[in-house]
């Protein structure tokens, strides 16, 4: 009687705190709605409570429950629709790389030269820069970049609002000129730089592109081929520090404010700091990339002269294109809410000294959580 009744009185128990914890959230929510509404300017994007990425017509990475699909090489130059940007169903999908064999062979054999040219570069950032959100402007940046033996590339990200997150802007940069790209506007035509991300010829330049390979993989189907990573090349030389901050320090003596890095990138127009500090991630690397080049091969010099075997800057290209055969994957649970069910579970012995939960009660949680993550998939 006393075990049925404690029972019971823990299932309510757990029923109330979730109810009381949503009802919470939801008062929180309202009352930040009202005074994100109230504080905006008249051109804040928060006058809209609309996500901007409903207005997507593909979505690669869904929120759903199935595991993310890549394209093989074939299809990725294969099946057009109308808009002239590769589609395939999803059947003919793969989980392997695409470009798989083009990276190993940079990877056996590397570059043997690594240049990003001597051009004095625009320190002042005087020179205006091009906003890129038609698909007109689009397929001009591919015919330019086409042309370039080497451009830097970043992104930013968004995850607010997101289940998994999207990427909300990429710029690129050459010797003449930077591009913000409206990857937002473009969404649904970004596969149209998937030919020269991924041209084996054209060395792309990235600072820390973990993350980047994978946010492009998933929302656009674009794969990097032929990469150089300042990071990479910060381990090799041994630097102090491996940011971006500490390069663009360092070599340009430029600092920025990396708190931006987690402003609302959705929002359109984006603030003059925010575009400036946008720009600033791709303008200089391809200065920084040279300086850093410069040093591996100086260090090559004094190794060979040394009798020493080890090459630094062809060390630099392997480490950076070893990045590129990472795939993105989707965490998926085999059983939905697990996770933040024994969150909840760890949680609640630690706070309360519960020394077990019933079978019942941990049951109801899971079902509880598995609800919550299934409707946010959905």
């Amino acid at each position: 009687m006393n075990n049925g009744y404690t029972v019971r009185v823990r299932v309510a128990f757990t029923v109330a705190t979730v109810a009381a914890v949503a009802a919470i959230m939801s008062i929180f929510s309202a009352a930040r709605r009202r005074k994100q509404r109230q504080s905006c300017s008249g051109s804040c994007y928060l006058h809209s409570e609309q996500k901007q990425q409903s207005a997507f017509k593909r979505v690669l990475a869904d929120n759903s429950y199935t595991p993310f699909k890549h394209l093989s090489n074939n299809q990725l130059e294969g099946y057009k629709d109308e808009s002239g940007i590769s589609c395939f169903p999803a059947e003919n999908a793969s989980n392997s790389h695409p470009f798989e064999a083009e990276i190993t062979a940079l990877l056996k054999t590397p570059q043997p030269e690594i240049e990003f040219g001597t051009e004095i570069v625009d320190f002042k950032m005087k020179n205006s820069y091009v906003w890129v959100h038609t698909e007109t402007q689009l397929k001009e940046l591919v015919d330019v970049l086409s042309e370039e033996r080497f451009f830097a590339v970043d992104t930013e990200q968004h995850s607010l609002r997101s289940y998994l997150g999207f990427t909300a802007l990429v710029q690129i940069s050459t010797r003449e000129k930077d591009y913000l790209v409206d990857t937002i506007a473009l969404h649904d035509f970004m596969g149209i730089l998937r030919p020269v991300f991924a041209n084996p010829s054209i060395c792309k330049v990235f600072h820390g592109a973990d993350n980047d390979i994978i946010w492009l993989q998933r929302d656009f189907h674009i794969y990097v081929v032929n990469l150089f990573d300042t990071s990479k090349a910060c381990e090799v030389l041994s630097k102090p520090q491996k940011s971006l901050a500490y390069l663009l320090e360092t070599y340009c003596g430029v600092t920025t404010n990396k708190l931006l890095q987690r402003e609302d990138w959705r929002q359109r127009p984006l603030s003059e700091e925010m575009l400036h500090y946008a720009r600033t991630d791709a303008h200089f690397l391809l200065y920084i990339a040279n300086c850093m080049i410069n040093e591996l091969k100086q260090l090559d010099n004094e190794s060979s002269c040394s009798g020493d075997k080890f090459h630094f800057a062809l060390e630099a290209s392997k480490r950076s294109n070893m990045i590129c055969l990472q795939l993105f994957t989707k965490e998926i649970e085999a059983y939905p809410g697990e996770s933040s069910a024994l969150s909840l579970f760890s949680r609640q012995v630690s706070s309360h000294g519960c020394p077990s939960i019933s079978n019942e009660t941990q049951n109801i949680v899971r079902q509880l959580c598995a609800w919550r993550d299934l409707m946010f998939a959905n």
